[in-house]
């Protein structure tokens, strides 16, 4: 593609000589400094996904230590009191147990799950078992979205990998 020297002064005796600028061609040249340092950026980061499993693996270590994990949830149902007096059950809603900070002792609680077969099972949830279940359930979202990370990361270097495999063999032809 031609420079376009429209914009600039012409040279005469009164104005100082201008002087074009040399633009380099990079993708047409080679270039091993630009190369070596592609190399470098990859080398740089990869090691830092590497960095990232081992903190990632780190973390589920330490989550995993601070007690059960708990792969269920926990659902309310309340009871409203009609004019008589009498206590009727309202539908179960689901709780966030991430997020549970008062426990309504009017409420009753159930704990569910899927089995390993996907078929919905529920048990009573006692009040005494409210916080150590949901803290249960809020580890297995926590190594959940540890191991979606875990995944991620992976992903990338699998990439990577097919990637420069690939490249290796097309230059090695």
């Amino acid at each position: 593609m031609p420079i376009s020297t429209d914009h600039l002064p012409t040279p005469n005796a009164q104005s100082p000589t201008v002087q074009i600028p040399k633009f380099s061609h990079l993708r047409q040249d080679a270039n091993p400094i630009l190369a070596a340092h592609m190399l470098q950026e990859m080398y740089k980061l990869v090691t830092e996904w590497q960095q990232e499993l081992e903190e990632i693996e780190r973390q589920k270590i330490e989550v995993t230590a601070n007690g059960p994990i708990l792969a269920a949830w926990l659902e309310s149902r309340t009871f409203k009191r009609t004019a008589t007096g009498a206590a009727i059950p309202t539908p179960y809603v689901t709780i966030d147990a991430n997020g549970l900070t008062t426990i309504d002792p009017q409420a009753g609680y159930r704990l569910c799950g899927l089995d390993e077969y996907g078929a919905l099972w529920t048990r009573p949830c006692l009040m005494t078992e409210i916080l150590s279940v949901s803290q249960a359930i809020a580890r297995y979202q926590q190594i959940k979205d540890l191991t979606a990370r875990q995944q991620q990361v992976e992903s990338h270097i699998r990439q990577i990998l097919e990637d420069l495999v690939h490249l290796r063999m097309k230059l090695e032809d």
